[in-house]
């Protein structure tokens, strides 16, 4: 936060996602996350009905690029701008569906943040 404004550091759209899960691949153009199911009444329910618990996650078209597009040096803001060149939708509408996505795999301990960048 060396070049930040005070009031920087509250804007989420600043905020610099970097990708925890390391077990994810992109076929077809979407995004696939797998999982170990640890949790051992999952387990013991799938062994009972003879199918193994979920254990990946497909995300759709927007939420992929979405995915590609985090590597550690763009800001949620940039992303958003970087997606909104693909979608031609409002720039307004791709920011908060995006600040929505990165809430949501935040929450899952899917990505983290590295910094507050300043908007140049």
């Amino acid at each position: 936060m060396s070049n930040t404004n005070a009031k920087d550091k509250y804007n989420f759209a600043l905020y610099v996602p970097v990708i925890k899960h390391d077990k994810w691949e992109v076929t077809d153009g979407k995004v696939h996350l797998y999982f170990t199911v640890k949790d051992p009444i999952r387990r013991f329910a799938g062994w009972l009905v003879k199918k193994s618990p979920k254990n990946h996650l497909e995300f759709d078209e927007l939420c992929s690029k979405a995915w590609c597009l985090i590597d550690g040096e763009k800001s949620i803001y940039e992303i958003s701008k970087e997606m909104n060149k693909k979608t031609k939708a409002d720039a307004n509408d791709d920011l908060r569906r995006l600040v929505t996505f990165i809430r949501y795999i935040s929450k899952r301990g899917w990505v983290s943040f590295k910094e507050v960048k300043s908007i140049q």
